[in-house]
């Protein structure tokens, strides 16, 4: 995720990182149930901003950092002349307490701003995950700085006035960060070519909502990569400071952005459209379960499902009624056989117990014999534990702990624990 300056006001706008973000609003009114007592963690490029109970994790990312950078800078032809900040948080929870940009939202893993260049993640006690956000930010942080021509706070007007899209930014940063295979990427191209919806790169300009700029952004960066080498990444992004980023593919690969599309169209046909033989359409082999009109939700957007071992309830995170005034995500359980909804199990907007539902990290867990569902929320700061009775939906049990993070639960064999 990376912040746009926008001049002369300097207001930072957030750009998202997922469908379901929040806009920063620099920590104004921010909730903050913690004190932290920072401290500084020096290396070779970075200053490693961390408290005492992160210092382990301070020193591998530090590591990490240093690898990552040895990698980027080589790769994109370029090396910082000034010290990076990075500030590390150990849990979501803490990292939405931040007062520099504030509550991202559930969605957002890392940022980083243009003005100071500040790199800014949580960590999820996932090391692989770890290093691909870090990276992902640090790829934003030699944007910012080929822009600002190696210091900090320059550049803005330049970078405003160029305006590089989300497609570019996102896609560039996702693609040196996890590399030419990502299922998740893969898994969007595919269905916008099978499903004949593939779009042109004035489409990912356009329409960022609709053409999630992380996957379709890689994609293109993937093909360019194999295409010209993945050298040509450095050489485009040092040009559009100067050129913009139209006049800049020019350049180094001959093609503009609309034939650009067109040759990146053609290959990923030739890519996936012989799997079509090998597979077959979900709606041949199942029916859609979830969907407006048989839970009654204002958008067709359930995550974190999670169904009973029985097969007869099925429990998600969606938005509810708009008559209902259901706007925000909430805990549900639908009838696995019919996906009518049944019940919320929570009232995120009526109730402090339920500050925020981790979808993107977590999802909820049927007991064995099906009789109670293990979700987890965040409470004044910090993740708990709750326990709920599927038949009458009450919570019936909660348990807060001095862990960082609570995610994925899962029962005991027996049911017990």
């Amino acid at each position: 995720m990376m912040l746009k300056v926008r001049l002369p006001v300097l207001l930072l706008a957030l750009c998202a990182a997922a469908p379901l973000s929040a806009q920063g609003y620099f920590g104004q009114n921010q909730v903050q149930y913690e004190r932290f007592n920072w401290r500084v963690l020096k290396t070779e490029h970075f200053d490693i901003h961390y408290y005492p109970e992160e210092a382990q994790m301070a020193r591998i990312a530090g590591s990490l950092a240093e690898r990552s950078y040895a990698r980027l800078s080589k790769l994109l032809n370029y090396q910082f002349k000034e010290r990076k900040p990075m500030i590390i948080f150990g849990s979501r929870g803490a990292f939405a307490q931040n007062n520099i940009f504030g509550d991202l939202g559930e969605g957002t893993g890392g940022v980083t701003d243009a003005l100071r260049q500040r790199n800014m993640f949580f960590l999820n006690g996932d090391l692989g995950e770890a290093e691909h956000v870090l990276t992902h930010e640090m790829v934003h942080q030699f944007q910012y700085d080929i822009f600002s021509r190696g210091k900090a706070g320059q550049g803005l007007e330049t970078l405003q006035q160029r305006n590089p899209p989300l497609w570019f930014m996102e896609g560039m940063a996702e693609y040196l960060s996890v590399g030419p295979d990502h299922p998740a990427t893969d898994g969007v191209i595919r269905d916008a070519t099978l499903s004949g919806k593939f779009p042109t790169i004035e489409d990912l300009e356009r329409r960022a909502d609709q053409y999630f700029p992380y996957r379709y952004g890689e994609s293109l960066f993937r093909y360019v990569g194999s295409r010209w080498g993945d050298e040509i990444v450095g050489e485009i992004m040092q040009s559009t400071p100067t050129l913009g980023v139209d006049r800049a593919f020019k350049r180094h690969t001959g093609l503009s952005l609309e034939e650009l599309g067109s040759d990146w169209k053609d290959a990923m046909q030739s890519l996936y459209l012989p799997q079509v033989e090998k597979l077959d359409r979900p709606r041949k082999i199942a029916t859609s379960l979830l969907t407006e009109r048989k839970t009654g939700g204002i958008i067709p957007v359930y995550v974190a499902p999670a169904l009973s071992n029985d097969g007869k309830y099925i429990a998600y995170i969606s938005t509810g009624s708009l008559v209902k005034a259901e706007v925000f995500l909430d805990l549900y359980i639908a009838d696995a056989q019919t996906g009518k909804r049944l019940k919320r199990l929570t009232k995120s907007t009526l109730n402090p117990e339920y500050e925020e539902l981790r979808y993107a990290y977590s999802q909820s867990a049927f007991s064995r014999d099906g009789r109670h569902l293990a979700f987890t929320a965040q409470r004044s700061g910090k993740d708990v534990l709750y326990i709920a009775d599927v038949k009458s939906h009450d919570v019936v049990r909660w348990l807060k702990t001095d862990l960082d993070a609570m995610i994925g639960p899962s029962w005991s064999p027996d049911g017990k624990q």
